[in-house]
């Protein structure tokens, strides 16, 4: 009679281990703390001619508790065709990223100009030539 209680004790405390972990595991994918590095696209801007597009997004989240900010641009051809992407990171006390973090988009004959700002970086100039030669 002991072993079998001893088997039935071990046998229901594996089930609720089981049961409460895969709990656990659907909340956190219910959450997205899976989702660490998908895009969210935060703006598009557009050339004055409508040839070319630039997407800013963020990658995941912001790092915890006060981190930088992934972000990526990415510079497109009027018939979706990507021409350039750079990543890089933004600092601005662990917030998400935002149209306030461009400062200007100027479209001039051979490239784009980014300007990013963030509270806790200097401006960041970032020039993405149309043709990637």
């Amino acid at each position: 009679m002991g072993k079998a209680r001893k088997f039935i004790l071990l046998t229901l405390t594996i089930t609720v281990v089981l049961i409460i972990g895969a709990c656990l595991f659907i909340v956190a994918l219910w959450n997205g703390a899976f989702n660490f590095m998908l895009p969210n696209e935060v703006a598009t801007y557009h050339s004055p001619n409508e040839e070319y597009s630039l997407v800013f997004e963020q990658m995941g989240s912001p790092e915890w508790p006060f981190g930088a900010t992934d972000v990526r641009l990415t510079l497109k051809e009027h018939s979706g065709k990507t021409i350039e992407r750079i990543s890089t990171q933004i600092h601005d006390d662990g917030a998400n990223a935002s149209e306030y973090n461009i400062v200007s988009v100027c479209w001039n004959d051979d490239a784009v100009v980014v300007i990013l700002r963030g509270s806790e970086m200097q401006d960041k100039e970032i020039a993405i030539p149309y043709n990637k030669n």
